[in-house]
């Protein structure tokens, strides 16, 4: 007596079954890449499939703006302003990209009261911590803007330990 097994006469498959069959394997190895991305912190885990989200906390990036010229002072952003940066940057799913000049240009056509202040753009995080456990927004990266002229600016600032610098001008 004999017996045929599924695998055994691969050239006698139907191509349903080899299609099916790559799209397990295309999914097994996506779902390995994303913990590799997520353990190095180079995506939000709960982002492209949200494999990786059983690992952390959520990290609910959120997006702080404050005048350099008095330390802490908070600029209070509108639910537009919020959801304009995060669009123009991923929705911050790709956590060691800075703040794209394009996302920093539409915030401040949006907001003209603000051209030529010396501004600070802090990205938190929420992480979990030990000792005592607890979840706390902690600040991811940090972008800060120079005015160099009526419409030029510098912009320089850290994220995932990684310096970046930059001009700009601001266009009508």
């Amino acid at each position: 007596m004999s017996y045929e097994l599924p695998f055994s006469k691969p050239g006698g498959w139907p191509a349903q079954k080899v299609i099916l069959l790559g799209l397990i394997i295309l999914h097994a190895a996506w779902i390995v890449f994303h913990l590799t991305l997520v353990s190095r912190e180079l995506i939000n885990p709960w982002k492209l499939g949200g494999y990786g989200m059983y690992t952390t906390v959520h990290p609910k990036p959120g997006l702080i703006v404050s005048d350099s010229r008095f330390g802490s002072f908070e600029i209070p952003l509108t639910d537009d302003d919020r959801d304009q940066i995060a669009r123009e940057n991923k929705y911050f799913i790709f956590r060691c990209q800075p703040l794209t000049v394009a996302s920093l240009q539409t915030f401040l056509k949006n907001n003209a009261r603000l051209v030529g202040v010396p501004l600070r753009f802090i990205v938190t995080e929420q992480k979990m911590l030990r000792d005592p456990i607890r979840a706390e927004l902690l600040p991811h990266a940090i972008l800060e803007i120079r005015w160099t002229g009526q419409s030029t600016f510098d912009y320089a600032g850290k994220v995932c330990g990684k310096i970046f610098r930059g001009k700009s001008e601001l266009k009508p």
